[in-house]
């Protein structure tokens, strides 16, 4: 039986949620306006020479024409709009305006307790799915594609792919999907081994892939820390050099390189509990164990360690801005400070969405200890 306590913080997720969605939106629209109602005449009249920014973490680099292209044909060229196939950004707009309404169908429904009248589930599922192949195609746009005429550390580029900016969110959505899907499956006496399967499966694709990534970063983090070469910062979608050249002294270097390594340490610790708290949860779902004390326990510790990480990593990006405008000339003597939600690595946004999955585990009836053991009439 849902409680008025647990109703109201369904209508509060709902609400928030929609509030969300609705200044992203205006936002993207705002965007695309100023971006209309300038013309190409203007922009290339433009005496800064301005090309835009890039985000690392807590700061933001500024890109010009003087400090990142080897000419003036170059930069005009790069500010020319790309030229995407019609069919590709219309397939990818309606994928968009699909996946927006089925979570806005979803919240609807928890909203007004009827989650569980229809197959609610399917609409996560298909949210999820939209939006974890929407972010795949735009990250192969962002490999295959090449931008000549730079200098300095924008020649520097590598691709690097943010797994958990990509694929973090889309499989949230698609977890707690899967595990609706379940009780669903179950409530309506139907076989659940293919959702067990699909369970499993996401419970080893999550396990591999990201601690196969923290690790990956962390080793690369721990081996710049005493090699000769450049270290590599993380932008978008792309790794930089941090050129030694350019700072002060070695030891303003190594000092840099040791203080972002401490920064960042929260953020890896929060992320591997959280990343095993999610790895628990699927694997016990698929046991038929889903709405219990140790699963909402595990999901508010992450977020909880998440949240922690995500002040500690702010409030030290100011240090660190502080460091790198006294030590390095060139273009990281001249960064500004930002949240991390900017460049797509702000750990608060992810505790947000735990605590949503923590909250709407308890739309599905308490599960027993033994098993696949719910109560189909727990629920109203």
């Amino acid at each position: 039986m849902v409680t008025d306590n647990l109703q109201k913080k369904f209508h509060l997720i709902s609400f928030t949620v929609r509030m969300l969605i609705i200044g992203f939106l205006v936002f993207c629209a705002v965007q695309m306006f100023a971006l209309h109602i300038v013309s190409d005449a203007t922009v290339q009249s433009d005496s800064s020479g301005f090309y835009g920014h890039n985000y690392c973490g807590t700061f933001f680099i500024d890109i010009t024409r003087d400090n990142s292209f080897i000419d003036e044909n170059s930069y005009l060229n790069a500010i020319q709009p790309d030229s995407n196939p019609v069919i590709q950004d219309i397939l990818l707009n309606t994928a968009s305006v699909v996946m927006l309404l089925s979570l806005l169908i979803f919240l609807h429904r928890a909203d007004k307790q009827t989650i569980h009248s229809k197959r609610t589930a399917w609409l996560l599922l298909l949210s999820g799915g939209l939006y974890a192949a929407g972010n795949t195609v735009v990250e192969i746009q962002l490999l295959t594609s090449q931008r000549d005429g730079l200098k300095g550390i924008m020649a520097t580029q590598s691709y690097y792919p943010q797994l958990y900016a990509v694929y973090g969110i889309p499989l949230l959505i698609i977890a707690y999907g899967l595990i609706l899907l379940y009780y669903e499956q179950i409530s309506r006496g139907k076989s659940v081994i293919p959702v067990q399967r699909a369970l499993k499966i996401c419970t080893w694709l999550t396990a591999i892939s990201a601690f196969g990534f923290m690790l990956w970063r962390f080793v690369v983090r721990c081996y710049e820390l005493f090699s000769k070469d450049n270290a590599r910062l993380p932008f978008y979608s792309v790794l930089l050099d941090l050129p030694k050249s350019e700072c002060v002294s070695d030891s303003a270097y190594t000092k840099i390189l040791v203080f972002r390594f401490v920064k960042d340490l929260p953020v890896f610790a929060a992320s591997a509990i959280a990343v095993l708290a999610l790895i628990k949860l699927m694997h016990s779902a698929a046991d038929g164990q889903t709405n219990t004390t140790e699963n909402r326990r595990r999901l508010k510790l992450a977020a909880l360690a998440l949240a922690v990480s995500s002040v500690i990593f702010n409030l030290l990006g100011l240090v660190e801005v502080n460091m790198l405008n006294e030590s390095f000339t060139g273009i990281y003597g001249d960064v500004t400070y930002t949240i991390g939600i900017r460049s797509g690595c702000e750990p608060m946004l992810y505790a947000f969405l735990l605590i949503i999955i923590e909250i709407y585990l308890q739309a599905i009836p308490q599960t027993e200890k033994a098993g696949n053991t719910y109560d189909r009439h727990s629920y109203c």
